[in-house]
């Protein structure tokens, strides 16, 4: 009798024991409210080349970045920076000015989601187009000098610019450019067209 008591208490310990929380605080309960710990560590600007040039304007070396910090981002001069891409601006949703002269973008794909942008300088890169630029309608400088435009459609929709730079860029006629003064009469639009 003696035994069986000993036993029924054993098994009730060890029950006990195996159903208590864990020392790592994990109950094994999946909480759909906290975020995964790879979801905590995933980083909003993955580019290193951009998240350089934001920790440099929030003079904040170290530490996460967090969508409060990139709100506070209103300017930021990424210039001579050898940047291909701009994958991760579009998280800067306060911008109004950006530099993005002399790198060698190819592509505006991503800017057109910076609808707060007022100034834009993309002079010196690689870019054959503006498409998606129309979108920012607050912009009221724009440099486009240096690229190898071929069009500028869509630039005529920007009716807040007031100076725009398209100097060396060979395939762009004078007929376009005659266009687009028509489209935009208070814009200034310095150019040097050779056809």
């Amino acid at each position: 009798m003696i035994a069986v008591v000993a036993l029924v208490a054993l098994v009730a310990l060890v029950a006990l024991v195996g159903c208590g929380k864990k020392e790592d605080g994990n109950t094994g309960v999946v909480n759909p409210n906290k975020p995964s710990p790879k979801a905590a560590s995933e980083k909003l600007i993955t580019n290193p080349i951009l998240e350089k040039g934001i920790r440099r304007q929030l003079e904040k070396p170290t530490g996460e970045l967090t969508n409060a910090d990139l709100e506070k981002v209103t300017g930021l001069n990424l210039r001579e920076e050898q940047l291909t891409e701009v994958k991760g601006l579009e998280k800067l949703t306060q911008l109004k000015g950006l530099n993005l002269n002399n790198n060698q973008l190819t592509s505006v794909k991503g800017l057109e989601e910076l609808t707060q942008l007022t100034e834009l300088d993309l002079a010196d890169n690689q870019l054959t187009s503006v498409k998606g630029l129309e979108k920012l309608t607050q912009l009221e400088t724009l440099y486009l000098e240096g690229n190898q435009l071929t069009s500028v459609k869509g630039l005529e929709k920007l009716m807040q610019l007031k100076q725009l730079t398209l100097n060396n860029n060979p395939d762009l006629t004078k007929a376009q450019i005659d266009e687009l003064q028509k489209a935009l009469p208070n814009c200034k639009i310095s150019s040097n067209p050779k056809k």
